[in-house]
């Protein structure tokens, strides 16, 4: 699994990722109020720096996130401290953690699924997440979609603030092709030091899915998809036009 090389700070990447956290959380919120079990415990795989957390908190949830990174883990644990019991962070991977405690909720968003390059590998995950939920518990799986031949280079700019200081990241992604099933996405990093601006560059391979390659790998687990959301929280199709889609996954 690749991971983008500013993953190895958690500070500057939990900057650069902090905005419409909030309004990330409040939608997790409703869909597992419309569509889950009734439940209140969390679960959250490659949860970084575990920035959606206290805002699931603070709704009344217990939480629990895990990252294959420590430097992540420690600082989403920092982060959690204050909650105490209610909130756990461990060590883990997408493709094996398992575990024997039950959650009636969990999420994985921003293409974060899409590292898994293998089918293998995203088989299991989605297996040992379906495993983990209760009976009617929900799995949020958020990713962007190819329309191969169709896609277009893309590129994304944003900037936070930091006590006055301006961090800039730009974000190029180029178009996956249908038999190699990979999109190559490229960051740049601008930060401020002692010495001026520094670029941190990075850049790494997600696997590509296109509808019918995603529904294709969903029918090969138990889980079945009562519906999608777009990102900003309309309600969506797989099959449909968006490309950008929160996938609503429910186990029996």
């Amino acid at each position: 699994m690749s991971q983008p090389k500013f993953y190895d700070d958690p500070e500057l990447y939990d900057l650069i990722h902090a905005d419409g956290t909030g309004d990330e959380v409040w939608l997790l919120d409703k869909i597992a109020a419309e569509h889950g079990n009734g439940g209140k415990k969390a679960l959250e795989p490659a949860c970084g720096t575990g920035r959606y957390l206290p805002g699931l908190l603070r709704r009344g949830w217990t939480v629990t996130g895990y990252d294959i990174s420590p430097k992540m883990v420690s600082f989403a644990r920092k982060r959690l401290a204050r909650w105490g019991k209610k909130a756990a962070i461990v060590k883990g991977d997408m493709v094996s953690f398992k575990t024997k405690e039950k959650f009636d909720f969990a999420f994985n968003l921003l293409s974060t699924f899409r590292h898994l390059m293998t089918e293998r590998e995203a088989l299991a995950h989605l297996r040992n997440t379906y495993e983990a939920l209760s009976p009617g518990g929900v799995f949020v799986l958020g990713l962007d979609l190819a329309a191969y031949g169709e896609d277009l280079p893309d590129e994304e700019v944003w900037t936070a603030r930091r006590k006055g200081e301006t961090f800039k990241h730009v974000m190029m992604t180029l178009p996956p092709e249908s038999k190699k099933r990979r999109e190559r996405i490229v960051n740049f990093v601008t930060y401020p030091t002692a010495k001026g601006e520094k670029v941190l560059e990075s850049a790494y391979d997600l696997r590509s899915y296109d509808s019918e390659e995603l529904a294709s790998l969903i029918l090969k687990t138990k889980f079945s998809l009562p519906t999608c959301y777009t990102y900003g929280g309309q309600p969506a199709s797989l099959c449909g036009t968006e490309r950008a889609l929160w996938l609503v996954l429910k186990r029996k």
